[in-house]
C-alpha cells in the first residue's frame, strides 16, 4: 500500500505509533475539537502582507534586521518527494527565503501569546521535513530554516492591537527525517503497535474499555 506522509503525520508517529497506525492504515483518526478561526485569519493577513512586499522586491518592515536575503519567487506551494519504499513525503511551507548564496530555505509563520523561549519539537520536525524536501527536489538549500512568531503587544485596545514579530533561525537535520521515514514504514508494515508512553488518547480508550 502507498502512503502519503506530512510533517503532522510524522509528529503523530513520534507522539504515538498506535494512533499513527490507526490513522494511516485503518483511517481512524483522533477526535478533534472546534478550531479557532483567529489563527486562520491571521495566516491570511500575514501571507497577503508578505506577498505585497514580494511584488515590490522588498523585505517586509516587520522583519527588517532579523533576516538577510530576499523573499523567494516562483516556488511551489507544496513540496513532495516519493521514496524508494513507496512512501510519498509532502509539506507546505508558508514561504521561502532566497539567501545571499542563492540557496532556498523554508520560512514559516506562527502566532503566539508572547515571544518564544524555545522552538517546539513539532515545529522542528516540520522544518526538518521542508529542508529535506527542498534537497530531494533538487533545490540548492542549506541546513537551516526560519520561524517568524507573531504576538500581540500591550495596548489601549480601542486604538487597535499592535503585533510584534520575532524571527528565529532553526538548524535543520535531514538525517532525522530519514530515520522517521524508516520508523514509519516499519510501523505501517506491522500489526497494530503499542501506544506511546504519554498518549492521552490511548489512556482514555484504555480506561473506557474497563466499563
Amino acid at each position: 500500500m502507498e502512503y502519503k506522509l506530512s510533517p503532522s503525520n510524522l509528529n503523530l508517529l513520534e507522539d504515538c505509533p498506535r494512533c499513527f497506525w490507526l490513522s494511516m492504515v485503518m483511517k481512524i483518526k483522533r477526535p478533534s475539537g472546534p478550531m479557532s478561526s483567529i489563527p486562520i485569519k491571521m495566516d491570511s493577513i500575514i501571507k497577503n502582507y508578505f506577498n505585497k512586499y514580494r511584488e515590490l522586491g522588498e523585505l517586509p518592515p516587520m522583519i527588517h534586521g532579523q533576516i538577510t536575503g530576499r523573499l523567494a519567487i516562483d516556488m511551489p506551494k507544496t513540496l513532495t518527494f516519493t521514496e524508494e519504499n513507496g512512501i510519498t513525503l509532502w509539506g507546505r511551507p508558508d514561504d521561502y527565503f532566497e539567501m545571499s548564496d542563492k540557496s532556498i530555505v523554508a520560512f514559516d509563520h506562527k502566532t503566539a501569546s508572547k515571544p518564544p523561549v524555545n522552538v517546539h519539537s513539532s515545529y522542528k520536525v516540520q522544518l526538518n521535513v521542508y529542508s529535506y524536501l527542498l534537497k530531494m527536489m533538487g533545490y540548492k538549500t542549506t541546513n537551516k530554516a526560519y520561524l517568524a512568531y507573531y504576538y500581540p503587544d500591550n495596548c489601549d485596545l480601542h486604538k487597535g492591537m499592535p503585533f510584534c514579530c520575532t524571527v528565529i533561525e532553526v538548524e535543520t537535520n535531514q538525517t532525522i527525517v530519514k530515520d522517521l521515514l524508516s520508523k514509519a514504514i516499519n510501523v505501517l508494515n506491522q500489526s497494530i503497535p503499542a501506544s506511546g508512553e504519554n498518549c492521552e488518547f490511548c489512556k482514555w480508550n484504555k480506561e473506557l474499555t474497563k466499563f
